[in-house]
This record gives structure tokens, sequence and C-alpha cells, in this order.
């Protein structure tokens, strides 16, 4: 899967061939939605933490139209305070709890058949390290090889990740602000 990691002028929707994914974004209202879409990205996966699952599919549903679809995903905090990692969840059937055990999280990631995404692995306290994805590799989808939060020793590791263990890459903006929605995306 190609990543593009650009702040160019956007495209006219008429050679709109390939879909433009933002596909972590922790904020979500009408500033994030003219601005995505003024950078012309097709989708923005809304990921907040600490929101419950039917009120984050409700507020993607109320923010996409024709134009941007707004998937509704979930960033689950596992483990304790301490010891958290994150793991980025798509097409949830149901709410799964924080603070579960990594374990515990992934078998009911598994149970759900959700999409799996590894955000910011390997990033300070909050991430999947190495032995986590290896572990997971069977269930991961992806994993998250740019952020605008990264330096570039943490792209770079990530990108070794990805490539050590065959996953695929994607990018994301990592939004927990406005202004940062589609400073980085997935083309599909």
């Amino acid at each position: 899967m190609p990543i593009e990691t650009s702040n160019i002028r956007p495209r006219k929707r008429s050679d709109v061939t390939d879909t433009r994914v933002d596909l972590h974004v922790k904020v979500l209202d009408e500033r994030v939605v003219r601005r995505a879409k003024n950078l012309d990205l097709d989708v923005l996966v809304y990921a907040p933490h600490f929101t419950r699952w039917p009120d984050i599919c409700e507020r993607a549903a109320a923010f996409s139209d024709e134009e941007l679809l707004v998937v509704p995903g979930r960033e689950l905090f596992t483990g304790d305070w301490r010891t958290r990692r994150h793991v980025l969840a798509l097409d949830l059937e149901a709410s799964i709890p924080d603070f579960l055990t990594l374990e515990g999280t992934m078998a009911e990631l598994a149970h759900q058949d959700a999409v799996v995404l590894a955000p910011h692995p390997g990033f300070l306290t909050v991430s999947l390290h190495r032995e986590d994805i290896e572990r997971y590799r069977d269930q991961i989808d992806a994993i998250e090889v740019y952020n605008p939060k990264h330096l570039p020793r943490d792209n770079r590791r990530a990108r070794q990740f990805a490539a050590d263990l065959g996953l695929p890459e994607f990018a994301s903006s990592y939004a927990h602000l406005r202004q940062t929605v589609g400073e980085a995306w997935t083309t599909f």
C-alpha cells in the first residue's frame, strides 16, 4: 500500500482515482471536516480515546456525507496505566472496554473479526512493542510507519518492524488537534 505524506495542493475531485484516508484522527467537528475536504481526503477514521463506541459511531455518521466518509474506530488502551499499549480497531460489532489485558483485547478483537492496526509501534510507553506485534502478527492488518508526532527514528523503527514482519504499512496524521488533520494519509 503506497504511503503519501505531503501537504501538496489538493487534487481536483474529477481527477480522483485513488482513495485518500487519514486512518487515525482523534478530533471531529465542522472545522475538521472542512479541512479534510479542502485537503481532498476521502475518508477519516475517527478514533478518540475514552469515548463510548455508540457515541463514536453516531458522531462519525453525523459528519459523513457524499464528499467525506467518516469511519468509526477505537484506539483501545490495554493493560494498566503504567504498562498500557494502544491498539487501533475498526469495524467493531460491539464496545470493548479499555484496560483489558492485551491478550483479552486481542481475543475480543479476534472474536469480532475487527480490523486491527498497530498505531505508533515502539513509541514511548503507549505502543505495541516488536514482541507484541510478532505475537499477534496474524491478527494485525497494518503498522503505522509515519505520523507527524514521530521523530524520524520512530518512523525508521516502525518501517523496519513492518519490513521484518512482512506487514502492510500506513501513515496517518495521528491528529489530536484540528490543524494536524490531513498532515499525512494513506492512499488506497
